[in-house]
């Protein structure tokens, strides 16, 4: 079914890529952010109802994608792990949400109308 006065809108998503892979993507910017903000992997992991692994498996493949790592991650103990963001992780997530935010601009301002009558 047709919009009423034929005014459609874009969407979409961006994501870095290195080597014509995914690196850095809303999700991971999300979790990287997250396991930052809480210094533990476990915990963000918790809160953004994703299995631990699958967490670990996103930052681990994001680290080994660059010569610099973008987290540090320590194995807990009888005082639990640690995950610390580095100053390259800080600029990786600072540059994806300003391409992000630049992004959601570009489709804002784009309006698509449909000539239904042709």
């Amino acid at each position: 079914m047709l919009n009423k006065n034929n005014q459609y809108k874009l969407k979409g998503r961006i994501w870095i890529e290195i080597g014509n892979k995914a690196f850095i993507g809303e999700g991971k910017a999300h979790l990287l952010k997250k396991t930052a903000e809480l210094g533990s992997l476990r915990k963000a992991s918790g809160e953004l109802k994703m299995s631990y692994r699958q967490a670990w498996y996103s930052l681990d493949q994001m680290n080994k994608a660059v010569e610099t790592p973008v987290i540090l991650l320590q194995r807990g103990g009888k005082n639990g792990g640690i995950a610390q963001i580095t100053e390259f992780g800080e600029e990786i997530l600072n540059i994806f949400k300003k391409s992000q935010h630049e992004f959601e601009k570009f489709l804002k301002n784009q309006t698509i109308i449909l000539n239904t009558h042709a």
